[in-house]
């Protein structure tokens, strides 16, 4: 079923490209403008990352990983999932910004919550720094959410090292 779900959310976001890229011809005339080439580079890569960690990750978990994924994305009763976390920061980010956050956060939370799912001692990924990941990623979006993407960069270049 998680795969289901994450296929389907892949889809989507290609889907929502693919719409953005038509709008973008429909109202610049023959070419896209500059930034939603720019754009088009880093979704590339990005979608590179979520093929690789999607298959390399997702199936390699227990059902139990997997149950504890689905928590990671969809939250408990005292706490959000990246899911909802995901949906608040792409909401704040300005306009432009708000695919390429919407891809890169689904791209880090794939790779986070792979990680935090196994067994205690042998996660690389504790519950103490999806909290202040949280806390850093919550208070940027409150106060500086055009910046959003420089923290977010910044948190999957400390969860490479982790797990790297």
């Amino acid at each position: 079923m998680l795969r289901k779900y994450f296929h389907i959310s892949f889809i989507v976001i290609i889907l929502v490209l693919c719409s953005a890229i038509v709008n973008a011809k429909e109202n610049s005339g023959t070419c896209l403008p500059c930034e939603d080439v720019q754009h088009a580079v880093d979704l590339a890569a990005i979608e590179k990352k979520l093929l690789v960690f999607s298959n390399n990750s997702l199936e390699l978990l227990d059902e139990k990983e997997r149950d504890w994924y689905e928590t990671f994305q969809k939250g408990g009763l005292l706490f959000d999932g990246w899911q909802e976390i995901s949906d608040d920061v792409v909401a704040r980010v300005p306009e432009r910004e708000k695919v390429k956050t919407k891809v890169s956060m689904l791209a880090l939370g794939l790779k986070i919550g792979c990680e935090w799912s196994k067994e205690n001692d042998v996660r690389k990924i504790s519950t103490d720094m999806l909290k202040d990941w949280g806390k850093i990623i919550q208070k940027t979006v409150n106060k500086s959410p055009h910046k959003i993407s420089v923290v977010i960069s910044s948190i999957e270049h400390e969860v490479d090292r982790l797990l790297f």
